[in-house]
């Protein structure tokens, strides 16, 4: 699949972000978006293979970060914690997870109102599109993660935007696909951590 150059992803993010914050609407309130990837996909979860935000470059300079793992990650730190929640979320091996596999792992970089939130919009069904993703064996991952927190975005010192950037790799029996996406995640501080209470972009 043809990918994006981060730049064009970025400025794309960017003009969401600063929609998103203005209309007061989250991705998780909005239509999901048809599929366009040639991998299994359904809209019930993420990490499905889906592609549906564009990606591009920013206004300020992303760091990139690793793929976190849960105990080396600073809760004091606002764009760790995205990157942190971004792979949590992406991640999905639908050999063994179901499609809320998720919510147990965005659980320490969310807030309980907004994991409630997802959790209270989905189901464990798998219909025929997740029957499809594991038959598939389908495994998706959010790889080459960057955040950055947009100047032109609103922020305090208990709420603030980080856009964030990554790689999304998709790979199943017969293939693979990977594509420049990303999203924008509102964080909110309490007792002294960030975490994720809403989102806009790419799933």
């Amino acid at each position: 699949m043809k990918t994006v150059p981060r730049r064009t992803t970025a400025l794309c993010l960017s003009a969401a972000l600063a929609v998103a914050v203005l209309s007061g609407c989250t991705k998780d309130e909005e239509p999901e978006a048809a599929p366009s990837s040639s991998a299994p996909s359904m809209s019930a979860a993420p990490g499905t293979g889906e592609h549906s935000a564009s990606p591009g470059g920013t206004t300020a300079s992303p760091s990139a970060s690793p793929s976190p793992e849960p105990t080396s990650v600073d809760s004091g730190d606002p764009e760790m914690v995205a990157a942190a929640f971004v792979h949590a979320y992406v991640a999905q091996d639908w050999k063994a997870d179901g499609p809320r596999a998720y919510l147990d792992r965005i659980e320490p970089y969310a807030t309980k109102a907004y994991v409630k939130k997802l959790r209270d919009s989905s189901s464990d069904r798998c219909d025929v599109t997740c029957e499809a993703a594991k038959k598939g064996g389908l495994a998706v991952s959010a790889d080459d993660i960057a955040t950055v927190v947009p100047p032109e975005a609103p922020h305090t010192s208990t709420a603030v935007w980080v856009q964030v950037t990554y790689v999304e790799r998709s790979s199943w029996g017969s293939g693979g696909d990977s594509e420049d996406t990303g999203m924008n995640l509102k964080l909110v501080k309490s007792g002294g951590e960030w975490l994720v209470d809403a989102r806009t972009g790419s799933e």
